[in-house]
Formats: structure tokens, C-alpha cells, sequence
């Protein structure tokens, strides 16, 4: 990054970087910062930095002062995360607990209770009863995918409840990989 340096003026400006904790200071290096599509690119600012530094303008090295890292987005429901590098498996909590309340009361239903049975009995309404149950249908590796945090972005209860996902198997996989 530096050009023209003793190596004691390198080991006191790396010394004045490690002490620039401060969210301030550190956004006061980046000139502008571009996101595209699962790549972000930081520009930093060569004079700041040369302040920050401690050194001439002229020792920095403009061409060196881009930092580009890949990152994935992750929405649930209306939070957006942006994960730099590889996003590790987020579990969507929520959607588990949702998904095993549809099983067991697709288990109720098929041992006869009625929707509005099922919601007096569980503390909700008929219609949040109606409109979890069809999580109980979802492909056997699609639940494997979301126990373990590795479902498509966006594949949400909210997400699942609106868009009437199809009952078969191969649709569902047709579907959920064009999220």
C-alpha cells in the first residue's frame, strides 16, 4: 500500500491503523464503496489515510486502496442481511417452529379434529391454523434444507403462507429454486 517507506515509518503507520477502532474513523478512510450483484467494492481514500497514516499522500498508493469482497444477501421477512464472503447457514427459527406446528396438527387432522378444534385447543385462530397446515407438505429435502439453514434467500413462513406453494414435490423444487 505504501510506496517510498523506511521500514520504521511502515511499523509506526501500521501502528496508527491498528489504533483507528472507531466506526467514525474507519468510515472517514472510504472515498466511496460500489455493491453489485454479490460483490462489494471499497474504495478508500488516499489522503485520509495518509493522515490516518501519518505519512506524505505521495507514500500511499492510490491503486492499491480498492478492497472488493464477495457477499450474499439474506432476507427474513422484511431484515436484510449482508453477509461478506461465504453467509453461513442462518436457521430461520420462526419457520422451524412453524413448520412443526403444520405437522402436528396435520397429525390432528388426520386423527379427526377440525380446524376450529385444533385452534381452541392450540391458542390461535382458524385461519392461522388454515394457513400453516400446508408447511406439513413441504418435500422431505426441502425441510432438510431449512433445519439447516441452507434454504433459498426469501424462503420465509411469510414467503411460503403467500405464494400457495404447489402440494407436489417436483413443482415445490421448481418453484423454491427460482427464488
Amino acid at each position: 500500500m505504501a510506496l517510498h517507506m523506511s521500514a520504521a515509518e511502515i511499523a509506526s503507520a501500521a501502528e496508527h491503523l491498528r489504533d483507528c477502532q472507531s466506526i467514525s474513523k474507519c468510515l472517514g478512510l472510504i472515498a466511496r464503496a460500489d455493491l453489485r450483484q454479490g460483490s462489494l467494492a471499497v474504495q478508500l481514500d488516499p489522503r485520509a489515510l495518509a493522515r490516518t497514516m501519518e505519512c506524505r499522500a505521495d507514500q500511499v498508493d492510490a491503486k492499491e486502496l480498492t478492497i472488493e469482497a464477495p457477499f450474499q444477501m439474506r432476507r427474513r421477512g422484511v431484515e436484510l442481511k449482508l453477509h461478506l464472503g461465504d453467509a453461513p447457514p442462518e436457521i430461520d427459527q420462526t419457520l422451524v417452529r412453524n413448520v412443526i406446528k403444520a405437522r402436528r396438527w396435520l397429525a390432528m387432522i388426520i386423527d379427526g379434529r377440525t380446524f376450529p378444534e385444533i385452534a381452541e385447543e392450540e391458542g390461535t385462530s382458524k385461519r392461522r391454523v388454515q394457513n400453516l397446515i400446508d408447511l406439513a407438505m413441504l418435500a422431505p429435502d426441502v425441510l432438510d434444507a431449512i433445519a439447516a439453514g441452507e434454504q433459498p434467500d426469501g424462503q420465509s413462513t411469510d414467503y411460503l403462507i403467500k405464494s400457495g406453494f404447489p402440494a407436489i414435490w417436483s413443482d415445490q423444487h421448481k418453484q423454491f429454486s427460482a427464488l
